[in-house]
């Protein structure tokens, strides 16, 4: 009995021990787990507690790539109404920022960009016209008298637009100084008067209106250039013969004061600053004339200077009118505007283009056949 008695304690001590060893083996194996994930998950895999959410682990519980956020509070492309032509992202894409200027080139000599507001010339009917062309003309009984120009909002082209000097450019940044070794030209259409036209394309071309837009570089050679234009106008206006208006899109230049200073022509647009726009009407006093029908001519530049400073006011530089041609006897719709100066940025430009589609889409509006 007594030695049964001892087998029974012996083999619990062996009992004991052996699961002592079993244990300290277990925790040796067990410990780094659990000191990683707590004690929580320690009473879980025991089953002695339930998982919560925020209990997860790090790996389970991280939030979506800021990415994925991102995609969920912009807006879906099939969002947009179909029936819009020109899609506003796409208008903000085409947005250029505002550039700071860099550090002058201790090796280039600057000057002074100074902003202007030019205005003047008389008032013809709300609206200011500087008439050098002694053609005798009474401009507010001109103005009654609708432009001979017949459009439909079809889609056909009607509007043809087009720089003679391509090439013609802008500051590229904001600043109140330039090289005055900066020659103004680029063949980089972005930063030039073939962006500036584009702008107005998009704008009219949104109100239903065909618009072609004629890219051709006319004056890789300055000489020349009005005759390469022209040739150009005339092929289009073959190809389209429902072209009523073209548009040559240039910039302005008004030279330098003594110290070097540039002008440029400034004006706020809701809040926004956009380089002013000058229309060119021509007349042709000659006794040949090459440009008899300059006073159709005329009418529409006169709508058009009417209607943007009913809708921009200060936006138009006064109506030049003035013993011109510059290819404006091709059409009884044929004009030429000039947007901002050398020294007008880029961004300035470029919004005064937008408001030129919208001045030009809304003299269509008024006279578009149904």
């Amino acid at each position: 009995m007594r030695k049964e008695r001892i087998g029974k304690i012996g083999y619990r001590i062996c009992a004991v021990l052996a699961a002592a060893v079993s244990l300290w083996c277990m925790g040796d194996n067990l410990w780094p787990v659990v000191k990683e994930n707590g004690a929580a998950w320690a009473l879980r895999a025991a089953g002695l507690q339930a998982a919560t959410s925020q209990e997860v682990p790090q790996a389970e519980a991280s939030p979506a790539p800021q990415k994925e956020a991102v995609k969920e509070t912009e807006p879906e492309a099939t969002s947009l109404p179909t029936a819009t032509p020109v899609p506003v992202q796409e208008e903000t894409d085409t947005e250029l920022p505002v550039l700071p200027a860099p550090t002058p080139d201790p090796e280039r000599e600057t000057a002074a960009v100074a902003a202007t507001f030019m205005g003047g010339g008389e008032e013809i009917n709300g609206f200011f016209v500087k008439d050098t062309s002694d053609s005798g003309l009474d401009l507010s009984e001109e103005i009654l008298i609708d432009p001979d120009v017949h459009v439909k909002r079809d889609g056909s082209p009607v509007v043809l637009l087009y720089s003679t000097h391509t090439s013609e450019a802008y500051l590229q940044y904001e600043s109140d100084w330039y090289y005055r070794d900066e020659s103004f030209r680029t063949e980089e259409e972005e930063k030039s008067v073939v962006a500036v036209a584009k702008r107005a394309k998009d704008v009219i071309e949104a109100g239903g209106f065909g618009v072609i837009h004629d890219t051709t570089r006319f004056d890789e050679t300055y000489s020349g250039s009005y005759q390469r234009s022209m040739d150009a106008m005339q092929e289009n206006l073959l190809k389209y013969p429902t072209i009523q208006i073209t548009v040559d899109v240039h910039r302005d230049a008004f030279g330098e004061e003594d110290d070097g200073t540039r002008y440029k022509p400034v004006a706020e647009v809701n809040g926004e600053n956009a380089a002013q726009i000058m229309i060119m009407a021509g007349c042709d006093l000659s006794e040949d004339p090459l440009f008899p029908d300059w006073r159709e001519n005329l009418h529409l530049a006169l709508r058009l200077q009417q209607k943007g400073d009913l809708l921009y006011p200060g936006l138009f530089r006064p109506l030049f009118f003035a013993q011109r041609n510059y290819n404006m006897h091709a059409t009884h719709g044929s004009l030429l505007v000039e947007v901002g100066t050398e020294v007008n940025t880029q961004r300035e430009a470029d919004y005064a283009g937008e408001l030129l589609g919208e001045t030009i889409l809304a003299v269509l509006n008024d006279i578009a056949e149904e």
